[in-house]
């Protein structure tokens, strides 16, 4: 019975050790790149009425100025990444990936405004989709 208990007992060893290098790994990563459009657009903006200066003091220096004959264009971008990722892996003798999971989600915020070549807003497009990032 000794014999018996003994192969179990190392068999289980075996197993155990085995199952000790598998290696399962777990990430969530958030990149936020540009900033956060704190004021609705619809409600700072007036066509042919507000100024560059006034754009200027509500939502801060744009992301890019595109310059053009007939006024300037100022393009502000917020963007959102959240990704979370699941590994299940043996590293040390196969360098095996057994699975893998991965999850991205990607939203921006965009606002694009022109001017006229006194400065004044001639026209502006907005688009918010980051409240759609889901929590995870």
């Amino acid at each position: 019975m000794d014999s018996t208990g003994g192969r179990m007992s190392y068999g289980r060893t075996i197993i155990a050790l085995f199952l000790l290098l598998w290696i399962w790994g777990c990430s969530i990563g958030r990149i936020y790149v540009g900033s956060e459009l704190k004021h609705d657009p619809d409600e700072k903006i007036k066509t042919g009425v507000t100024t560059k200066s006034e754009i200027l003091q509500v939502f801060g220096p744009p992301d890019r100025i595109q310059k053009q004959y007939d006024g300037d264009i100022f393009v502000y971008a917020y963007l959102r990444k959240n990704s979370s990722k699941f590994t299940i892996e043996e590293p040390y003798i196969t360098n095996l990936t057994l699975f893998q999971y991965t999850r991205i989600q990607q939203k921006k915020d965009g606002l694009v405004i022109l001017f006229d070549k006194d400065g004044v807003v001639k026209s502006y497009g907005f688009q918010k989709s980051t409240p759609e990032l889901t929590t995870f």
